[in-house]
């Protein structure tokens, strides 16, 4: 007679483990509507305040190295400091899509933790 080996149990998959659909990537302009439109505020102002950064920091890096000593050499650097910050376009989209998730949370947080307002009563000023 032969011997029977020991097998381990066989395991089936779960039906959502069994079949695996491939995922599809969503392009940068796909990924930045959707965060827009989760995050409409934030994403927006978490732009913008990368915006002014990179123009403020260009201008400062700028001016440091030009020196202007007329109003409109000063013009000129905000200028070209704005024409620099326009390169980094892409980078600050990057940086909006990785940044807004995580702001947002924190003004949610923030907004959570603070006391609710009394209602205001207009009523005790009659008599």
């Amino acid at each position: 007679m032969a011997e029977e080996v020991d097998k381990p149990p066989v395991v089936e998959p779960k039906a959502a483990e069994a079949v695996s659909l491939p995922v599809k990537k969503l392009s940068l302009k796909e990924r930045l509507k959707a965060t827009v439109t989760e995050y409409p505020k934030v994403a927006i102002i978490t732009y913008l305040a990368c915006s002014a950064i990179a123009v403020a920091g260009f201008s400062i890096a700028i001016g440091i190295g030009a020196e202007p000593s007329t109003a409109t050499g000063v013009i000129g650097v905000i200028g070209a400091g704005w024409l620099a910050a326009k390169v980094t376009v892409p980078l600050r989209i990057l940086a909006t899509l990785a940044l807004t998730p995580p702001i947002a949370a924190l003004v949610t947080r923030h907004k959570k933790a603070l006391p609710p307002e009394p209602p205001d009563d207009d009523d005790d000023d009659q008599p």
